[in-house]
């Protein structure tokens, strides 16, 4: 057994017959198999190849062999090929190419899959609409906790608590699944510096090193809200806005709100050949919690976020209201096009533990309660006139479901 740091990326979690297991501060580790010989591809210099059809090739057989979710959601790739080859074969222009494949890439409709095209290949869409004028999500949360908590707390900016006002349940509103690490100190929380104070001691961290102060962050101030909490009859955990981060986080998070150790989820990742075996992930409590937890969703709770309310299901202290997650939980698989151009797709398939997949779906609802899947509307939902009213609170508050 060798344990260590892989270049301050990795950590060695075993090494032994030729196969290498590494973990980069996830929940998930990633084995290695030694091969006798160096590839080809290894040995030659790297030349961007800008051949539109080998280009396309590569792209398509990339999602072939290592994209998870074609049937979830309803893609059928080898008409994407027939119907995409001959107009890859007519384009003359880099443009042309990156507008083909965004086309493409929109029919899946998977926050995970992304293109990364050089900004000057393509030019600003120029309309003469005015664009829908979107209430941010930060400004949302503000007015949120306003108008309904009483002596509201926050820290780091991405985590707010307090007590409903009238009522005596908690509330906890968590608006990212990372920056929790304790960089920042409590004069400047607050502050214009904030971000730049966190992001110069983020920089000079290993991304291992950065992955153990999140997890830090996290123990250090949830055991601080819990005990401000604890006289309350409940808790309110509100990832309405949350849109992801680190897993890790996420499940470091749920680990404060569980009082049995159990398995959670179960992980397994596409291939060329079919999947790898699976890992299954169990989570054990920090501290036994029996408080009864209302788990606020919506459909722009993603990635992270909704590895949270996954882990979060056969939990009996846990009930879900609002409407389904997102439905994206893979982690990023990133690929390079001979272009030079990168992209990601999901090649990784979180299951319950019953088996079930929630991907494209969303996490399923206790207390239903309609949001819209269009952001402005959702956005615009909180407000009936100028001033905010969270109708799904407010339901809740007057024990309306």
């Amino acid at each position: 057994m060798v344990e260590g740091d892989f270049k301050g990326r990795f950590k060695v979690i075993d090494i032994e017959n030729n196969n290498l297991i590494l973990n980069p501060g996830g929940i998930v580790n990633y084995r290695f198999k030694k091969i006798n010989y160096t590839p080809s591809i290894c040995n030659n210099k790297i030349t961007v190849n800008r051949n539109y059809v080998t280009n396309f090739k590569s792209f398509w057989q990339t999602f072939n062999d290592n994209y998870a979710f074609f049937d979830k959601r309803k893609i059928n790739w080898n008409e994407i090929y027939r119907k995409y080859i001959p107009k890859i074969e007519e384009i003359k222009t880099e443009k042309e190419f990156a507008m083909i494949l965004n086309e493409i890439i929109t029919k899946f409709q998977d926050g995970h899959i992304n293109l990364e095209i050089p900004i000057s290949i393509i030019e600003k869409a120029k309309s003469s609409k005015k664009k829908k004028h979107s209430i941010s999500k930060k400004q949302i949360q503000s007015d949120i906790v306003n108008k309904y908590i009483e002596n509201p707390k926050s820290y780091n900016r991405v985590i707010t608590w307090g007590k409903l006002k009238n009522k005596n349940i908690g509330y906890i509103g968590i608006s990212d699944m990372n920056d929790f690490a304790n960089y920042v100190p409590e004069k400047f929380q607050n502050s214009d510096k904030f971000d730049s104070i966190f992001n110069s001691v983020k920089n000079l961290a290993s991304p291992l090193e950065y992955f153990q102060d999140e997890v830090d962050g996290v123990n250090k101030i949830l055991p601080l809200i819990k005990k401000d909490l604890d006289k309350t009859h409940g808790i309110i955990l509100d990832l309405r806005f949350n849109g992801g981060g680190y897993e890790t986080v996420a499940l470091e998070l749920l680990s404060h709100f569980i009082n049995e150790e159990r398995k959670i989820i179960s992980i397994k990742a596409k291939k060329k050949n079919g999947f790898t075996s699976t890992q299954n992930i169990t989570l054990r409590p920090k501290e036994k919690s029996t408080k009864e937890i209302y788990l606020f969703t919506s459909p722009f709770t993603a990635s992270a976020a909704e590895i949270f309310a996954l882990g979060s299901l056969y939990y009996p202290n846990f009930k879900i209201y609002g409407s389904k997650s997102s439905g994206i939980f893979s982690e990023i698989l990133w690929k390079e096009l001979p272009i030079g151009w990168e992209f990601s797709l999901s090649n990784e398939i979180y299951l319950d533990p019953t088996g079930k997949i929630y991907e494209g779906e969303g996490i399923p609802i206790d207390y239903k309660f309609y949001y819209s899947k269009n952001k402005f509307k959702f956005h615009q939902s909180f407000y009936s006139t100028k001033n905010i009213k969270d109708k799904l609170l407010e339901n809740f508050f007057n024990s309306t479901f």
